[in-house]
């Protein structure tokens, strides 16, 4: 067997040392990070904990400026450090109901609020958004409205959830026109700086889709539709609005009801060639 070559081994040494070194400043860097989290919620007496577009514009950002280490990488390490951090500001939980296979549904969580944060799963998207309600600092995470996934009718007007709206979407990394699954809870609508906000439309005599894309264009929004149940209609607008926003009360002028119930947080895109 042939010897390291002496200078190999001089070289592997240096830079062994040197991940140490590294690896000893993030340690100590984390856990500043986590004596300031404390404070903040010391600070924040009784403002939600959780506040996805803060978090979202954050990872964004970081991600921006990460370059060519993969957003992923950015995004997994910036989801555990969050989760540790809102565990000790404060009894945040999630209420996860998401169909298929367990192991799949559990990374993709794990991927977007990391390992920290107590889980709790549910056969049905109605008890695990029932749970979120109840939960001070509750969080449900749900299937994508879209197809058998009506749940989201219960957060528009009038609904038994209006108090509850849709503020994150998983996966939060990849090229997606719709996501796998979307966060739920009763923390404020806020922008992130690069959103899609969804509209809860009751239409009243405005059925056909048509129809309800000639009333987006005309109030100058650029609406896809996303989900159909009972006489509501939920679109995507892409831009962040408000139910005071004046391209929305112009929609409302035309059906019988119009309700912003969430915005997500455009996704972040992976690298070119990935």
């Amino acid at each position: 067997m042939t010897k390291p070559d002496a200078n190999v081994n001089a070289v592997m040494a240096k830079l062994r040392a040197e991940i140490d070194r590294v690896d000893t400043a993030l340690l100590n860097l984390i856990a500043e990070r986590m004596d300031l989290a404390a404070a903040v919620r010391r600070a924040k007496s009784g403002a939600n904990v959780w506040r996805p577009s803060r978090e979202e514009s954050h990872v964004r950002d970081l991600a921006r400026k990460a370059g060519s280490t993969a957003p992923e990488l950015v995004s997994h390490i910036w989801a555990e450090l969050t989760s540790a951090s809102l565990t000790l500001q404060g009894p945040i939980g999630l209420h996860i109901a998401l169909v298929g296979d367990a192991l799949s549904s559990w990374s993709l969580v794990r991927d977007r609020f990391g390992a920290s944060i107590p889980a709790h799963t549910y056969p049905t998207t109605s008890a695990a958004l029932a749970a979120a309600y109840a939960d001070l600092e509750g969080v449900a995470v749900l299937p994508a409205p879209g197809g058998m996934n009506n749940w989201w009718t219960a957060l528009g007007s009038g609904g038994a959830m209006s108090g509850m709206h849709i503020l994150a979407a998983l996966p939060r990394i990849g090229n997606w026109d719709w996501p796998v699954a979307v966060a739920v809870s009763k923390a404020a609508i806020e922008p992130s700086g690069d959103d899609i906000t969804l509209v809860c439309v009751e239409g009243g005599s405005v059925t056909a889709p048509q129809a309800f894309a000639q009333i987006f264009e005309k109030a100058g929004l650029n609406g896809t539709l996303r989900a159909e149940m009972n006489g509501k209609f939920l679109h995507s607008v892409l831009g962040y609005y408000t139910d005071d926003s004046p391209e929305i009360s112009q929609v409302s002028q035309n059906v019988h009801a119009v309700k912003v119930i969430g915005v997500l947080p455009s996704p972040i895109p992976l690298l070119k060639g990935i």
